[in-house]
């Protein structure tokens, strides 16, 4: 009897979930409140942190205090519009709590885009470690070996294969231009839309010895960079929502 109520209980639970990622999936649009930016800016709306930077271009994004966004780049040689949780770098993954990611990807009119992240990012501080989770992008190829002069190898993370690749370098920084670390798992198989289990991500690099340090933020990015004239298109995601598990998130 206990066993049957048991069972009972998983599927119900399953078919939750799984009505409420079909809904996002299926019938997000954007809501809210929102602000347009067209030029380099870290701000917030509400409780969402965001950010658009970009070293080139006619850029803009458009922000939602619901979380999601819309990123439109042209002429962009590195385009960054990324939508989330912002932290004051005080505390570390284990000390704010388990962390999730939803997210709908809708790609518009892209073109000559060379390389491309879309996923999860942000930074940690002490150390200093820039990290991608990488679901999707918007280059017509998946990013490569090239992303990380190590190269770790796959894994089985939150039930789909990544491959983790860690690299060190210099530029451009949320602390200036220094060197950091760069953290990445890149999903083998691309999809527009679903949750990323960040803190599964993080747990796995740690087994690694690829340690972070106290967050910054965790955002969900759409990156599009060229290494000719420029990038142009829309990246738009009609739903995205970072949150911790047990916490109260609107």
């Amino acid at each position: 009897m206990k066993y049957s109520k048991i069972v009972e209980l998983i599927f119900t639970l399953s078919s939750v979930f799984a009505v409420e990622a079909q809904s996002f999936c299926s019938n997000a649009k954007h809501s809210g409140e929102s602000v347009k930016v067209t030029s380099n800016k870290v701000g917030s709306i509400g409780d969402i942190g965001y950010e658009l930077w970009a070293d080139s271009g006619n850029n803009s994004a458009t922000f939602y205090s619901d979380g999601s966004l819309s990123c439109s780049f042209q002429n962009a040689k590195d385009y960054l519009c990324r939508s989330g949780l912002s932290f004051d770098s005080t505390k570390t993954h284990d000390q704010i709590g388990h962390m999730y990611a939803d997210f709908k990807l809708v790609k518009q009119n892209i073109q000559n885009v060379d390389y491309s992240y879309v996923g999860v990012y942000g930074w940690s501080r002490d150390p200093l470690v820039e990290y991608y989770v990488v679901d999707n992008w918007l280059s017509q190829w998946r990013p490569g070996d090239w992303v990380g002069n190590k190269k770790h190898g796959d894994f089985t993370i939150d039930g789909a294969q990544y491959t983790v690749y860690e690299n060190t370098r210099y530029g451009p920084s949320i602390d200036g231009d220094t060197q950091f670390k760069q953290f990445f798992s890149i999903r083998q198989q691309a999809r527009d839309c679903g949750t990323i289990d960040i803190t599964a991500h993080f747990q796995q690099w740690e087994k690694l010895g690829m340690k972070l340090g106290k967050m910054h933020e965790a955002k969900v990015l759409g990156e599009a960079g060229s290494t000719g004239s420029g990038t142009t298109g829309t990246a738009d995601f009609p739903y995205a929502k970072v949150y911790i598990e047990g916490a109260n998130n609107n």
